[in-house]
C-alpha cells in the first residue's frame, strides 16, 4: 500500500526576514556606491571630452580662418593684373638690357600700398627663367645662396600652374621662423618669363596669432610646419608629425587634437587644447566612498526598522493562510494594517473568491457538456434519420448502386464522428468537413426541394469550435422549415469580427412565433440554470461557461420569413481578419 506523505514548509527562523532584508539592502547600496563610482568616471571623461573636443574644433575654425585670410591676401596680390604687368615689365626690361628704373619703382610703391593693408606683412622676390634675381625686397643678410637655392626649385615645381593658380612652398632657415612661399608663374604669349615670389613672415605669422592665445600647429601636404605655437613639437627638419585626432603628450604635458585637411590651400590643421590630468576625478570618488558609507549605515538601520514594523503583519497573514489551507477553505484573510499587507490580504481574498467561482463554473461545464453530447448523440441517431437514410440506400442500391456505396460511406464516417468522444473541441474546417457529409445526406433525401449555401472566410477555418455545434441547428432548420414548405434554402457564413467567430445559420422556412421566439430568448439572454433543458439554451449556456461572458447564441425572425441563429465563439489570440 502506497501512502503519500505531505512535508509542510520548512519554519522560518526568526529574524530570517531582518536578515534577508538588511543583505539584499548592503548589495543594493554596494552595487549603487560601485555604478555611481563607473558613472562619475565614464561621466567626467565623456563632458571633459566632449568640451575638449568642442574647443579644439572652435580654435581649429579661427585657425582655419586666419590662414584663409592671409592666404587670400597674398593670391589676390598675385593674380592682380596691375601686379602682373608690372612685373612682366620689370622681366622685359632685363631680358632686353634696358635699365628702366621706373618700372621698378612702380613696383616698389605698388608693393608698399599692399603692405600697408596686411595684418602679416611678406617679402617679395622676382627671378627671371634662368634663376636670376631681377628684384627682391629682402635684405642682403637675408638673400643667402640657400634661399636662392631653394626659390629655384620652388619656381621650378611652379612652372605647371595655371594662369590662375599659386603654387605654395614652406622655406625653413634652420633657427629661424618657418616662411610660407606663394610663387606665380609670368607668362608672355604663353612662354614663361620669370617667377614672383611672396615671402609670408612666419615670425610676424607666428606673432599675430600667438595673440589670440590657443595652441595649433599648420603644416603643408608634406608635414612641413608653416606655423606652430608650440616649438617643442617640431621635430628636425621643420617636420610635425603629431596624431590627428586624440590625446597628444608633450614634456609631461597633455593636448587634445583635431585635425582637418585643407586641399584648396594645400595645408593640414592641427587644433590643441590643453588636457591636464585632473585631480577632481580622485577628490570625487572620495566623496564618493564617504557616501556609500553613510548610506550603508542608513540602508542597515532603515532595513532593521522596517522589518521590525512588518514581521507582526507577515506573522498575521501567513497565520490566516494556514488557516485556510489546513482548516476552513472558505476562511477569508482580514488584516488592516493600512499599508501595501491589506492590500495584499485584499488580493488573496478576491484570487480566492475567482478560484471558487471558476471551480463552480467549470463543475457545471463538465456536466452540461456530458448531457449536451449526449442529446446531440440521441439526435444524430434519431431512428427516423437512420430509417430515411436507410430507405434511400436501398433505392440507390437498385438504380445506382455506385451512389449507394459512396452513401454508405458517408453515413458510416457520420455516425464514426458523432460517436466519438476523444476530442470536445475542432477546427471549424474539420467540423464543416463533417457538416458537409451530413448535407450530402439530406440532398439524396430532398433533392432540388432541399438548398444549401455555404461561406466561410478562409480565416475562420482554424478558430477551435465545440464539436457537434452545427449539425443540431441545421437539424432544426430542416426539421420545422419543411413543416409548411416544400422547398427550403439553407445559408451559413461564417466570419470574425475582432476576437469573436460570428456563425449565422438562417432559413427560408415558416419561422416560430413570435411569443415562442422571444421566450428562447430571455432564456438565453439569461443563461439560467433553472430553465427547461432545450437543445438552444443548453448550446448557448455551453459557449457561455467555455469561452467567455460575450459567446453564446442569438436567435431572431427573419422579416420576409425564415429564421436565423447566431453564434458568437470568442477565440483566444484572435486577430482580426482583413479579408
Amino acid at each position: 500500500m502506497y501512502t503519500q506523505t505531505t512535508h509542510e514548509p520548512h519554519q522560518a527562523e526568526t529574524g530570517t526576514f531582518q536578515k534577508n532584508l538588511q543583505q539584499s539592502a548592503m548589495k543594493k547600496i554596494m552595487l549603487a556606491v560601485l555604478l555611481s563610482c563607473v558613472l562619475f568616471l565614464a561621466g567626467q571623461s565623456v563632458l571633459t571630452l566632449a568640451r575638449n573636443e568642442q574647443q579644439a574644433v572652435s580654435h581649429m575654425e579661427l585657425l582655419e580662418d586666419v590662414l584663409r585670410q592671409l592666404d587670400e591676401q597674398e593670391r589676390v596680390f598675385l593674380l592682380e593684373q596691375e601686379s602682373e604687368r608690372m612685373v612682366l615689365q620689370i622681366l622685359t626690361n632685363d631680358m632686353a638690357a634696358v635699365e628702366d628704373t621706373d618700372a621698378v619703382d612702380r613696383f616698389k610703391n605698388h608693393f608698399r600700398r599692399f603692405q600697408e593693408n596686411c595684418e602679416v606683412h611678406s617679402s617679395v622676390l622676382i627671378a627671371d627663367n634662368a634663376g636670376q634675381i631681377v628684384y627682391t625686397s629682402l635684405g642682403e643678410n637675408q638673400l643667402t645662396s640657400y634661399l636662392i637655392n631653394y626659390n629655384n626649385a620652388v619656381c621650378y615645381n611652379a612652372k605647371n600652374s595655371g594662369t590662375d593658380d599659386i603654387y605654395r612652398a614652406v622655406y625653413y632657415d634652420v633657427g629661424n621662423y618657418a616662411d610660407t612661399m606663394y610663387v606665380k608663374p609670368i607668362l608672355d604669349d604663353n612662354a614663361i618669363l620669370g617667377y614672383i615670389t611672396l615671402f609670408l613672415s612666419g615670425s610676424e605669422w607666428n606673432f599675430y596669432l600667438w595673440e589670440s592665445n590657443f595652441d595649433g600647429v599648420i603644416t603643408d601636404q608634406r608635414q612641413n610646419v608653416m606655423y606652430t605655437s608650440r616649438p617643442s613639437l617640431i621635430e628636425t627638419g621643420n617636420k610635425f608629425y603629431g596624431i590627428s585626432h586624440g590625446i597628444l603628450t608633450d614634456e609631461d604635458e597633455r593636448y587634445w587634437v583635431v585635425s582637418r585637411e585643407l586641399p584648396s590651400l594645400s595645408a593640414k590643421i592641427y587644433s590643441l587644447v590643453y588636457y591636464p590630468k585632473s585631480g577632481t576625478v580622485a577628490l570625487g570618488l572620495l566623496i564618493l566612498i564617504i557616501m556609500g558609507i553613510i548610506w550603508y549605515f542608513t540602508a542597515r538601520w532603515m532595513a532593521k526598522s522596517m522589518a521590525e514594523n512588518n514581521a507582526a503583519a507577515i506573522g498575521r497573514l501567513v497565520r490566516e493562510i494556514r488557516v485556510i489551507r489546513k482548516e476552513d477553505p472558505t476562511h477569508r484573510i482580514f488584516l488592516e494594517t493600512d499599508d501595501e499587507f491589506s492590500e495584499v490580504a485584499y488580493q488573496v481574498n478576491h484570487m480566492l473568491d475567482h478560484i471558487q467561482s471558476l471551480n463552480d463554473r467549470n463543475t457545471e461545464l463538465i456536466r452540461l457538456n456530458s448531457r449536451i453530447e449526449m442529446e446531440q448523440l440521441t439526435a444524430q441517431m434519431n431512428p427516423h434519420f437512420l430509417y430515411n437514410t436507410l430507405e434511400i440506400i436501398r433505392n440507390l442500391a437498385i438504380f445506382d448502386a455506385e451512389k449507394a456505396g459512396e452513401l454508405i460511406t458517408q453515413l458510416t464516417d457520420l455516425l464514426r464522428y458523432s460517436a466519438s468522444s476523444s476530442k470536445g473541441e475542432v477546427t471549424l474546417k474539420e467540423d464543416m468537413s463533417y457538416i458537409a457529409r451530413y448535407l450530402d445526406i439530406q440532398n439524396c433525401r430532398f433533392g432540388k426541394r432541399f438548398q444549401c449555401h455555404i461561406q466561410i472566410d478562409p480565416c475562420c477555418e482554424t478558430c477551435v469550435v465545440p464539436r457537434l455545434t452545427l449539425q443540431p441547428l441545421i437539424e432544426n432548420s430542416i426539421k420545422y422549415g419543411f413543416r409548411k414548405n416544400m422547398y427550403l434554402k439553407i445559408e451559413i457564413t461564417a466570419v470574425m469580427e475582432g476576437r469573436m467567430l460570428v456563425i449565422l445559420v438562417r432559413d427560408d422556412g415558416p419561422g416560430m412565433e413570435e411569443a415562442e421566439a422571444e421566450a428562447l430568448r430571455q432564456f438565453l439572454d439569461a443563461h439560467d440554470t433553472g430553465s427547461a433543458s432545450i437543445g438552444l439554451r443548453n448550446l448557448s449556456r455551453r459557449l457561455h461557461l467555455r469561452y467567455g461572458s460575450e459567446s453564446g447564441l442569438q436567435i431572431r425572425n427573419r422579416e420576409n420569413g425564415g429564421f436565423e441563429v447566431e453564434v458568437h465563439i470568442e477565440q483566444e489570440g484572435a486577430q482580426t481578419c482583413t479579408g
